[in-house]
This record gives C-alpha cells, sequence and structure tokens, in this order.
C-alpha cells in the first residue's frame, strides 16, 4: 500500500473482518487504499504538497491524515461485501473522515509538520495598479 499500513487499518477493525472483505481479490486493498489516497490528494492539493507527503518510497506521515484515510478506506473495504451492511460506527466514521477532509480544503484544520505546496508565482497578480471606473451618473443599478 502507498501511505497506510495493515496495522493502521488494524487500529479501527479487527484484522478478520478486512481479510473476509478482501479474500477473493488480493489486489483489492491496495486499490481502494490508492483511490482514497488520489481523493486525499483532491482535497489536501491547494493547501499542502502533497508530491512529497504521498511520495512513493517514504511519504510523510501525519497521523490525522493517517487517522482519515484509514476510515475511509475501510469503509470502502466493507462496502464491497454486499451480503453484509456496513454498520453505523464505520459510517459516522466516514462522514467524520469526509467532514475533516472538508475542513483542511476549506483551511479550518491545519495538518502540522505537513509542507506547504511550492510558490507559484504566475497566477499572482504583478502589484501593478488597476484602474476602472465606478461612476454611474444615471444612478441604473
Amino acid at each position: 500500500m502507498r501511505y497506510l499500513t495493515l496495522d493502521d487499518l488494524k487500529t479501527d477493525s479487527q484484522e478478520r473482518f478486512i481479510t473476509d472483505s478482501t479474500a477473493e481479490f488480493t489486489d483489492s486493498l491496495p486499490n481502494i487504499e490508492k483511490r482514497v489516497v488520489a481523493m486525499a490528494i483532491t482535497y489536501l492539493a491547494g493547501r499542502y504538497n502533497t508530491d512529497l507527503i504521498f511520495a512513493n518510497p517514504n511519504p510523510i506521515r501525519n497521523e490525522v491524515l493517517v487517522d482519515i484515510i484509514a476510515k475511509i478506506t475501510l469503509y470502502k473495504v466493507f462496502r464491497r461485501n454486499a451480503a453484509r451492511k456496513v454498520s453505523t460506527d464505520i459510517k459516522e466514521d466516514y462522514d467524520w473522515a469526509m467532514k475533516e477532509l472538508d475542513k483542511i480544503n476549506a483551511g479550518r484544520t491545519i495538518l502540522h509538520n505537513l509542507p506547504k505546496p511550492p510558490e507559484d508565482n504566475t497566477q499572482n497578480p504583478s502589484g501593478d495598479s488597476l484602474w476602472g471606473n465606478n461612476s454611474n451618473p444615471d444612478f441604473y443599478i
């Protein structure tokens, strides 16, 4: 797996539930985690340097981010099994994780010790004065 370890998942669930849900396809767990990491990158890209955070050989781990990705991954793993319904605890954890990603994206939650994105000067205005006409002599809206 790219960012999580099996121990991260076993923190929130029992190993037998995880293996039962992924037993048919051995690569399903890494594929699910890959999709969840891609979703997390989408939420984090504007605030953090995701290339460094999710670097392939040595990712930068933040325990809050690990918890968020683990809860979403477990939800998706357990949803694969059509015979079982997802428990309300797993669904509540998933909802919490998605809300936390929204907070991080909006800047209300700051993840410490994660690198900020590199400066991109192409989108910043040059600082020159902009002139315009704001008068409305006829008082029309």
